[in-house]
């Protein structure tokens, strides 16, 4: 591990002086119309002593032979277009997102649809049509973990095709949306996903930000090995935090609590009832925070997160209960786009009426952001 270290800094020493100035990419640029290349270049190197639940996208400890690794499927390109506005006044805007994640190839991968919408809006109030990221648990964490994210470790907030009306005030924030259900048993159950935030912009600056969100939709749930079929509910409730304390601290994060959040980026999802006869939502609760500090072209952060299946009549022997995540990173913004991070994390996960497993993580990071 101190050999994996000490190369990742000397890659890192041996870059800067190569550094160029580099702008924003625009590809169209009129009165009428701007479109923009966005994204970034990421090249993770990896170390981890013991076993994750994916290599690409570590989220949680399993038992197995820890790994090492360069990787480059995290990298992510986008377009952003601003048009001419409607006769009403409405201005357009729309977004195209793509990344490389394929957990099958380490050197073929494809290309992925992350978002793509357009929106309308005019004074405050905005219509979304499109996927874009939920309502639901929508700040996102710190780390160089790009597509793990801590989901299933306590970050919930996933993307979705949705219908979204929205309003932005000084002082409040308001969203609902109407989201695609994304699964057989979601659109067999023939009901939408309804998701709504009510967000909170306090101090001076609107330094401190808070938000209340809701999801609710409906599954069709069944089994080859049950007798029996029925809807089970998706619900939620959680709480989202933005605290400027100055310039250089503050703190995020989000906690959430309800059901047959699979939905969602969560491990809960349904179980059969056998006493009752039917399908039920397993409960869980999930939970990170992070410390932010920024100073000058230094940044770092200090979180945890965790996620848990709090209701043990609802588990199997062995079935995995809780993850958690301690995590601690710095970066380092070299100029023009260019920047170098390092991350060490450490997973701790509980199965049910058995032992734990516990992995660490060392990641070094080299971007270059459009």
């Amino acid at each position: 591990m101190k050999k994996f270290s000490f190369s990742a800094l000397a890659i890192a020493l041996l870059l800067l002086p190569c550094l160029q100035a580099f702008a924003d990419v625009a590809l169209l640029d009129t009165e009428k119309n701007k479109l923009q290349l966005t994204g970034f270049f990421k090249l993770d190197a990896v170390y981890q002593d013991a076993g994750v639940n994916g290599l690409t996208i570590p989220r949680y400890a399993v038992a197995g032979d820890g790994n090492a690794y360069l990787s480059a499927t995290h990298s992510r390109i986008g377009f952003k277009y601003i048009g001419t506005p409607l006769a009403n006044g409405m201005t357009v805007s729309a977004l195209l997102e793509m990344d490389f994640l394929d957990t099958t190839s380490p050197t073929q991968m494809k290309p992925r649809f992350r978002q793509g919408f357009f929106s309308l809006q005019k004074n405050g109030h905005a219509l979304l049509f499109g996927q874009a990221w939920d309502l639901f648990s929508p700040l996102g964490p710190t780390t160089l973990m790009t597509n793990g994210y801590l989901w299933q470790t306590g970050n919930l907030g996933f993307r979705h095709a949705q219908v979204r009306y929205s309003y932005s005030a000084p002082r409040l924030d308001f969203g609902v949306s109407v989201s695609d259900p994304a699964s057989t048993g979601g659109w067999a159950a023939m009901t939408p996903v309804l998701q709504a935030r009510l967000g909170l912009k306090l101090g001076a600056g609107n330094k401190f930000q808070l938000g209340l969100s809701g999801i609710y939709g409906r599954e069709s749930a069944s089994s080859a090995a049950a007798a029996f079929k029925n809807k089970v509910n998706i619900s939620g409730l959680g709480l989202d935090w933005n605290l400027a304390f100055c310039k250089t601290l503050s703190l995020k994060g989000e906690y959430a609590m309800g059901g047959n959040l699979i939905y969602l980026s969560s491990r809960s999802a349904t179980f059969a009832d056998m006493a009752n006869g039917e399908f039920a939502a397993k409960k869980v609760s999930a939970f990170w925070s992070e410390l932010l500090l920024a100073k000058n072209k230094l940044s770092g952060w200090l979180g945890y997160a965790f996620e848990d299946l709090n209701d043990e009549a609802q588990l199997a022997a062995n079935e995995l209960k809780k993850t958690n995540c301690l995590l601690a990173g710095i970066q380092y913004a070299a100029g023009s786009g260019v920047s170098f991070g390092l991350e060490f994390a450490h997973f701790l996960s509980q199965n049910f009426q058995s032992n734990e497993t516990k992995t660490n993580q060392l990641i070094f990071s080299a971007f270059f952001n459009l």
